[in-house]
């Protein structure tokens, strides 16, 4: 019996151990800390994180709220990043305890960062596909190898990482004259540049450049029955030498640029002239879209130049535009439209092409301006396969400006300040490769290559632009790259492509580098004087108005030639039987007024010939009025007159030239 009574007890303890045990499980998780799953939240601007809450009692409702919605937002625990700065986001739990409503509250700490400015290089680019395939005809009977291949999936973006470095071939296809010529290449060469060859173009691939762009100004050769028919010549010549670059595996650039400049009728008083204006870029966008729609996507359409903008006022017939500043971009906005909606009409490969839109001027900041406003793309494509085109001659002063003629001439470059502005410049530029589109610097570049910083400021144009997503695109009218011997015509300049592409091309042994010249003169009592020219050469200004060239008279064994197109004078003579020669310029009335510049160098004519276009400069020097070189015997460099077929003067569009004088080192 006690044995019995004792299992007995035994079970009763085990039973109330167990009962004990529940109740104070039940009474710990009853008693369970409500809180949030975290009290400090970091994001940054567009990123979101999610709070929640734990341990709420049965019923309870948690309502979310942000004590600054300008900072971050909140909707039922998750937290998004507004905007920089810190703000509180507050949670009230609302429940019931024995039948009485009972509020608590909890915050959260939320600070939001700025996003970084983002490195595309960091995001993987597409590997590049050939375009190359068995030579054969194009539909409209043109040698091309292109396959016509289309990367649907390939964005702007990206296309222009692809791109790479890339050069202008300026001052060829887009050249006009004052007079009507019969073929393509007589306006191709009509300033001063030879015509277009496979070689040129595989010398500048040589350089490691990607990419092309190639100026046209289709008014060159067009039908007079009010219909703006491009010739077929024309249309044949730009096809060729689009392919002289598709054949390397480029990319490619056409537009029409400047052309004349018709472009300032957009903006004429006269209705009708408007229409016209209308009429002729639909005809020509038309035809042009329609011509060269079976190539690849290595070949890109771009809408326009510089002249969207203000150039829409331009004078045309004696007449300025009349549009305001609102007006001119509401119609810039609809050039540019109607640019992609004629393209895409086409079809073709044309349905999924890149196209290139110029912005405001092409200048960064009226681009950035809210009234400058990207197209639509009419196709599935959207913002995908559309990029930005804007121009870099910052500063003016420095990039613009070959002499001091009143508005600023600068003639050096490299400081901080000049670095910082130029990233603040391209800094702008990321609005729209973070609204989805490519960025292209359709030009850039110095005009003279007399100025200190030129390799500095190139490369750090190359460098920042490349870093950040751009495709920037040298602007070269034959001054950097010689189109006969397909080097560049300075080592400094070349070893900045030869470093940012890895190319392996070489220097010029003894080439020349850009910065300031030094003007060397010598005391006239100690040379002899050689030979003497007079008459008189006034500079082509661009108009042809200014032109005039005569001689009066001419020393023996010295011969002066002027060139058709007005911009040079050519002198050769026995240089090899001079010791040290000079040279003296006199100026009509001593007029140096305008500041212009006296501008000489060494030519090679080639094949020894005036005006075939082949004439390539060396070591073009710029001096200003205020080096002093009016009156002075100023050193030449014998080398360079040995070596070379010729020298060359000119003025900066400034004074008449009346007489020149060439003088030798006396000797005993």
């Amino acid at each position: 019996m006690k044995k019995r009574l004792k299992q007995l007890m035994a079970v009763l303890l085990v039973f109330t151990m167990v009962v004990s045990t529940g109740t104070i499980s039940r009474y710990a998780s009853a008693a369970a800390k409500m809180e949030l799953s975290s009290s400090k939240v970091t994001i940054s601007v567009g990123e979101a994180k999610t709070v929640t809450l734990k341990n709420a009692p049965k019923g309870a409702k948690a309502t979310w709220s942000t004590e600054n919605s300008k900072i971050a937002k909140v909707q039922n625990g998750k937290i998004t990043g507004v905007k920089e700065g810190s703000t509180t986001v507050v949670c009230k739990v609302t429940y019931k305890v024995n039948a009485k409503s009972v509020t608590k509250v909890f915050k959260v700490s939320v600070t939001v960062n700025r996003v970084a400015t983002p490195t595309p290089t960091a995001t993987p680019t597409p590997a590049d596909k050939s375009n190359i395939t068995a030579s054969h005809k194009s539909a409209n009977g043109i040698a091309t190898k292109d396959n016509g291949q289309m990367r649907t999936d390939l964005t702007s973006k990206d296309l222009v990482k692809l791109m790479g470095q890339a050069w202008n071939l300026g001052n060829s296809l887009e050249a006009t004259s004052v007079s009507k010529l019969t073929t393509p290449t007589g306006y191709e060469t009509a300033w001063g540049n030879p015509v277009t060859t496979q070689k040129m173009i595989d010398g500048i691939k040589n350089y490691g450049f990607n990419a092309i762009r190639i100026p046209v100004a289709w008014s060159n050769m067009i039908s007079d029955d009010g219909n703006y028919t491009i010739d077929n010549a024309l249309l044949d010549r730009v096809e060729t030498v689009i392919n002289y670059a598709l054949n390397n595996e480029m990319y490619v650039i056409i537009n029409d640029h400047w052309d004349g400049g018709w472009w300032g009728q957009f903006g004429s008083p006269d209705e009708a002239i408007r229409t016209e204006a209308w009429k002729r870029y639909e005809s020509f966008w038309t035809q042009i879209s329609n011509r060269y729609k079976e190539y690849s996507d290595r070949l890109i359409f771009e809408s326009a130049n510089e002249e969207l903008g203000d150039r829409l006022n331009d004078k045309i017939d004696g007449v300025t535009g009349v549009l305001t500043e609102k007006e001119r971009y509401e119609t810039v906005n609809k050039i540019n439209q109607k640019f992609v909606d004629i393209v895409r009409a086409s079809g073709g490969n044309n349905e999924s092409r890149h196209l290139l839109i110029a912005g405001y001027n092409t200048d960064i900041t009226k681009t950035c301006d809210s009234r400058f406003v990207m197209p639509t793309d009419t196709t599935k494509n959207g913002t995908g396969k559309l990029s930005i085109s804007v121009h870099y001659y910052t500063p003016g002063t420095y990039c613009i400006a070959e002499s001091d003629q009143g508005w600023g001439y600068s003639d050096t470059w490299g400081s901080k300040a000049d670095i910082n502005e130029l990233h603040s410049y391209f800094d702008k530029m990321t609005k729209f490769t973070k609204a989805g589109y490519g960025v292209i610097i359709g030009e850039y570049g110095v005009q003279s290559p007399n100025k200190d910083g030129i390799p500095a400021f190139i490369n750090e144009v190359v460098t920042y632009g490349t870093k950040l997503g751009y495709c920037p695109v040298l602007w070269d009218s034959g001054s950097w790259y010689s189109r006969t011997t397909y080097k560049f015509k300075y080592n400094d300049v070349a070893k900045v492509y030869i470093d940012a592409t890895e190319s392996n091309a070489t220097l010029v042994d003894g080439g020349s580098n850009t910065g300031i010249p030094k003007l060397q003169t010598m005391d006239e009592s100690k040379l002899k004087l050689v030979y003497t020219w007079e008459g008189i050469f006034t500079k082509n200004d661009g108009t042809n108005k200014l032109q005039h060239y005569e001689q009066t008279s001419c020393s023996d064994g010295l011969k002066v030639f002027n060139n058709s197109w007005g911009y040079y004078l050519y002198l050769t003579a026995d240089w090899a039987s001079m010791t040290e020669p000079y040279i003296k310029v006199y100026v009509k009335n001593d007029d140096v007024s305008l500041n212009s510049s006296l501008q000489f160098g060494y030519v090679d004519l080639t094949d020894g010939k005036m005006d075939n276009g082949n004439d390539v400069w060396y070591d073009r020097v710029d001096f200003q009025s205020t080096d002093g070189w009016l009156g002075k015997c100023i050193k030449l460099n014998k080398n360079d007159l040995n070596k070379y077929d010729a020298l060359f003067l000119s003025s900066g569009n400034g004074f008449t030239v009346t007489k020149i004088e060439i003088y030798d080192l006396a000797t005993k």
